[in-house]
Order: C-alpha cells, then sequence, then structure tokens
C-alpha cells in the first residue's frame, strides 16, 4: 500500500513537472510570436577607420522597399533577406543581423578595407581593398592610403569586386605590375615605419619605380619591385646612420637600384 502511494504521489510530480513545462513552452511561444520590433541598432564597427558606410545608409537599405521592421512582429522579419540586401552595398565585407529577446533588431556591419589607391594609365581610379578586390571610389569619403599613380595597365576589366590575381596568365609572361603593386602595398601597410614614411609610388615602368616619401622632398628610386624589402631595409639603415648629420634635404635622388650600394645625388 504504501508502495503503491509513493508511485502515485511520484507520478503526480512528473506529470505536473510536465505540465508546468509544456504551459510555459506555450507561454514563451505565444509572447515570441507576438513580440514586436521596437527598434533597431545598427553599429558600424569600424567607424573609426573608414567612413564607406554609415548607419544613415545601413537604415535607407533596411527601409528601402518603405516597409520599416519597427512595429512588426519580430518572428515576421526575414533577416536572411536584410543581410543580403545589406550585401549587395559594394562597401560591405561582412553583416550580421539578429533578433534580441526585448524587441530590438541588431545589425552589425563591417566595411571593405582599402589598401592602395590606384590611378592608371587613363587616369582611372579605384581602391584594392586588403583582400585583392577592386572598390569603387565613394563620392563622400577619400581613405588615407597608399597612393600608386603612373604607367598603370590592368590585366582585367574595371569592375567592382574584380580579384586582382583573375589575369590571363598565356598573355602575361611574367606577373603583371599591378599584382607586385598590390604585394608592396600590403608590406607596406602592415610595416608601421613605412607606412608613416611612404606616401606615393610613381611607376615609370616596370622597372622604373620611385617613391615619393612624407619626409624629406627626394625622390627614391626603387627600379623594379624585386626584392624590395631588402631595397627598404638597406634605405632605413641610411636613413638611422647617415641622414641625422647630414639632415633630409641634403639629396635630391637616393637610388637604390643596385645591389650592395645606395647612389645619393646631392641638390
Amino acid at each position: 500500500m504504501k508502495n503503491w502511494k509513493r508511485y502515485t504521489l511520484t507520478t503526480l510530480k512528473w506529470l505536473s513537472l510536465v505540465i508546468y513545462l509544456v504551459a510555459g513552452l506555450w507561454f514563451v511561444t505565444k509572447r515570441n510570436r507576438e513580440l514586436v520590433c521596437k527598434t533597431i541598432q545598427v553599429r558600424v564597427v569600424d567607424s573609426s577607420e573608414n567612413s564607406f558606410v554609415t548607419s544613415k545608409d545601413l537604415r535607407r537599405i533596411i527601409d528601402k522597399k518603405g516597409s520599416s521592421p519597427i512595429g512588426k512582429t519580430m518572428q515576421s522579419i526575414n533577416t536572411f533577406e536584410l543581410e543580403n540586401r545589406i550585401s549587395t552595398m559594394m562597401s560591405v565585407r561582412d553583416v550580421q543581423i539578429y533578433k534580441t529577446a526585448d524587441g530590438v533588431l541588431s545589425v552589425k556591419v563591417k566595411q571593405r578595407r582599402p589598401l592602395v589607391r590606384i590611378f592608371n594609365h587613363d587616369n582611372q581610379s579605384y581602391y584594392i581593398d586588403d583582400h585583392g578586390l577592386l572598390l569603387p571610389l565613394s563620392d563622400r569619403f577619400a581613405a588615407h592610403v597608399l597612393v600608386v599613380n603612373g604607367k598603370i595597365n590592368e590585366p582585367f576589366q574595371l569592375k567592382a569586386n574584380q580579384d586582382i590575381m583573375e589575369w590571363d596568365t598565356s598573355v602575361y609572361k611574367r606577373e603583371p605590375l599591378i599584382r607586385k603593386i598590390y604585394d608592396f602595398a600590403q608590406y607596406v601597410s602592415d610595416n608601421d615605419f613605412w607606412n608613416a614614411q611612404i606616401t606615393q609610388v610613381y611607376v615609370g615602368g616596370y622597372d622604373d619605380i620611385e617613391l615619393i616619401p612624407r619626409v624629406g622632398s627626394q625622390v627614391i628610386l626603387l627600379g623594379s619591385f624585386d626584392d624590395y624589402e631588402g631595397k627598404l631595409n638597406k634605405l632605413k639603415k641610411f636613413y638611422e646612420k647617415a641622414l641625422p648629420a647630414e639632415g633630409w634635404n641634403k639629396y635630391k635622388m637616393i637610388n637604390l637600384k643596385y645591389s650592395n650600394q645606395i647612389i645619393c645625388t646631392k641638390r
């Protein structure tokens, strides 16, 4: 008899727990179904570095079809569709949209990072980002990056998101100059000293590269981009040992073309 009572009480406890869980799940599901979007929080995570995309732009894209998510049930908001819509913006690298339990639609966007700005042989201008993709210019923002101009002819069609690695190898027997420019820009960008020192590169030809420094008014003849790291290391030693004593403006030209030596031309 005692065992029967104990069994009955245990069964009733488990049954009550199941009913409680089912009721709770039903309540939460009903609440989620009825939960309304109260506000949209938009954040451009790298806005301090670049301003290709603003919160205002993103809100405009979200409301593009004239129907704001605010006031709609959270369940009816298609975050996947909104992410795809924002991803069509040329300057957007990554977008994440999620819903919160208190009725907030959170939008987080990361911009593409321009690495170098090109002015080619036809005076067309564009950026190459840090993934090697072409990025169109912005009407309202200019990135402070390395500028390269001169006799630059691209082995591909100029279009947004064009990968500079995609060139016709059957036509070009050696690596296209644009690829060497990209490699050089990556190195300069990752090096604190040269990123602060080199502001512009002029391309006179495949083996005729000139560097324009920020400090000093001399022109630096690099020659080709071959072994540019070794040439810059040689130049840095020259900066550290010779120029402090002789002055930054003593020379009008510094020639790094030849191995194991630096040829300087005085003013």
